[in-house]
């Protein structure tokens, strides 16, 4: 059998902007890319055969979604007309507000293309904003209790997922649960704003990081010991984002993203 390549990076690229950085059916801004005629068929990479699906399109998709509804949706994505409320388009000023529980930075993209590490430890970006010629997308690893990656997304893409989680994704707000139980991730996306309510950003194995309550507060932890909490703080752009943190002692020559 022929090993699948990988698809070409230019290629996705194509395909993001076409399905306008979401699912094609919902908009979700988590997303597989997905060969409409499966690639064991086609055996090749290309523009018209390929399509964003968020997590639960993809798991149902030649099941209860069929083909042709896949198909209508590749024609015409979710997200085509979105460009106000709950969409991901920039409006001309080009800022965008990030909330981390109840605190707050922003980030303005002069130009329309850009990223900004809004969260980061130990070097590593728990959490970054793109702009991609206007339209917003993230990156974001989310972890456990103890540091453990769950959850990787690079550019809205899914880079890992330990295990089926319950996607819920409801005008520009976000949910990952565990089953029914468990809120994992809670986090609104929109033209203007990006909203973290509920996250759990450690970095194994010491786990030095982040906690985001649900009552806004912004718990700090380094070598697994709370240092603080911070409500309705304001971090001010700087060459190394937003929030962030490094435990020199552990990490002595890791240099700030």
């Amino acid at each position: 059998m022929r090993n699948r390549d990988d698809i070409p990076k230019p290629l996705k690229r194509l395909v993001r902007q076409e399905c306008n950085f979401g699912c094609a059916i919902c908009g979700m801004p988590i997303f597989d890319y997905d060969h409409i005629i499966p690639y064991s068929e086609v055996l090749e990479h290309k523009l018209e055969n390929l399509i964003l699906l968020c997590p639960n399109h993809h798991r149902t998709k030649g099941k209860q979604l069929d083909v042709e509804r896949v198909k209508e949706a590749k024609a015409n994505p979710f997200n085509k007309d979105k460009s106000i409320i709950g969409g991901y388009k920039l409006e001309p000023n080009r800022k965008i507000d990030i909330t981390i529980g109840s605190n707050r930075t922003n980030k303005i993209f002069e130009n329309g293309n850009g990223e900004y590490n809004c969260l980061w430890i130990n070097g590593i970006s728990f959490l970054k904003i793109h702009s991609i010629n206007d339209w917003i997308t993230f990156s974001m690893i989310i972890t456990d209790g103890i540091g453990q990656t769950i959850l990787e997304v690079d550019k809205g893409e899914l880079m890992f997922a330990a295990d089926v989680w319950d996607y819920k994704y409801e005008g520009s707000n976000l949910q990952l649960r565990k089953g029914q139980g468990e809120i994992l991730l809670d986090m609104n996306l929109s033209n203007y704003e990006v909203e973290i309510l509920r996250e759990c950003f450690l970095h194994f194995p010491h786990k030095d990081g982040f906690l985001v309550e649900p009552d806004g507060s912004l718990l700090t932890l380094t070598n697994n010991q709370f240092r603080g909490s911070t409500s309705g703080g304001t971090f001010s752009e700087n060459g190394f984002g937003g929030i962030g943190i490094l435990t020199q002692t552990n990490y002595p020559t890791v240099i700030k993203p």
